[in-house]
């Protein structure tokens, strides 16, 4: 047996041995504290990730230990013996194969669903003066010139273009100039890195602007943790973290949580108070705005 065949062994027998072990003492510990032998899922899926992070930081510890100058195949090793154990693939060639797909999957969604909201909310606009563009779209508006936005507004956006924090802005034309006048954020699950896209849509609250986001997959809405970081009230989200969020399957009305219906009507109902508002008076427009 090669030294990398003996290598991958050891991973795969030690990852799996100390996954077990740990999984089943958190198991054992889970049961006697609640007295029940049918753990809750939401219970067992953060045992089984315990368990997970044991499994890779003792195998990494001890194989360090037996295979000195070997680090670097004992990390893949393990990875091997951790996706072999949650899906059962061994060849990691198809391994690879679907990650590799799965990356380019999460990518060029995004990027289809970005371009769904840019089209969708423009044309549900009317003759509303308010376009939806994309981020590439709003830097080249910048550099020629046409965003008449106040000094520190561009230098606020070339920030935010920069370091690639909104996915779409929303555009008026007022008096032949454009304006731009929103933040959106597009994400096709609530999970979405939705977490740190709270913290930009409230620097832009604070900003005077527009933020909103798009979802496509509203079912974590029913976790009122969700429903917390949206609206505010919890001592872990005090204030709301946009002006408003839109639920494109239509899944909930829950605070500033709308239902979008295929037409974006009610988001051209919202979108012209919010253009009114901040024209007239944005010096009101933070994050206790609100367009009903």
């Amino acid at each position: 047996m090669s030294a990398e065949q003996e290598i991958k062994q050891y991973c795969v027998q030690t990852y799996q041995q100390l996954y077990k072990s740990e999984y089943d003492r958190l198991v054992s510990d889970a049961v006697l504290k609640s007295k029940r032998a049918d753990l809750a899922e939401n219970r067992r899926n953060e045992i089984e990730t315990a368990a997970q992070k044991y499994a890779i930081k003792q195998s990494i510890i001890q194989g360090m230990r037996r295979f000195h100058n070997h680090i670097s195949l004992l990390w893949h090793s393990i990875y091997e013996a951790h996706v072999y154990r949650k899906s059962g693939v061994a060849d990691l060639r198809v391994i690879q194969e679907v990650v590799s797909a799965d990356q380019s999957w999460k990518k060029s969604s995004g990027h289809a669903f970005e371009e769904m909201i840019k089209e969708l909310a423009t044309m549900a606009m009317g003759d509303l003066p308010v376009e939806f563009v994309l981020q590439r779209d709003l830097n080249t508006l910048i550099k020629a010139g046409e965003i008449a936005n106040e000094p520190r507004d561009i230098s606020w956006l070339k920030e935010q273009i920069k370091g690639n924090i909104f996915d779409l802005f929303a555009i008026t034309t007022y008096e032949d100039k454009k304006f731009c006048f929103g933040c959106v954020q597009c994400k096709t699950s609530i999970r979405d890195r939705v977490t740190r896209d709270r913290e930009p849509s409230i620097h832009a609250m604070e900003s005077y602007f527009w933020s909103v986001v798009f979802v496509l997959d509203g079912e974590y809405l029913r976790n009122p943790k969700f429903q917390y970081m949206v609206n505010g009230g919890s001592k872990e989200f005090p204030t709301n973290g946009w002006h408003g969020m839109y639920d494109v399957s239509a899944s909930y009305n829950i605070g500033r949580i709308y239902p979008l219906d295929l037409n974006f009507n009610l988001l051209r109902q919202h979108s012209e108070k919010a253009v009114n508002d901040w024209l007239k008076q944005r010096q009101w427009f933070n994050h206790e705005w609100k367009a009903d």
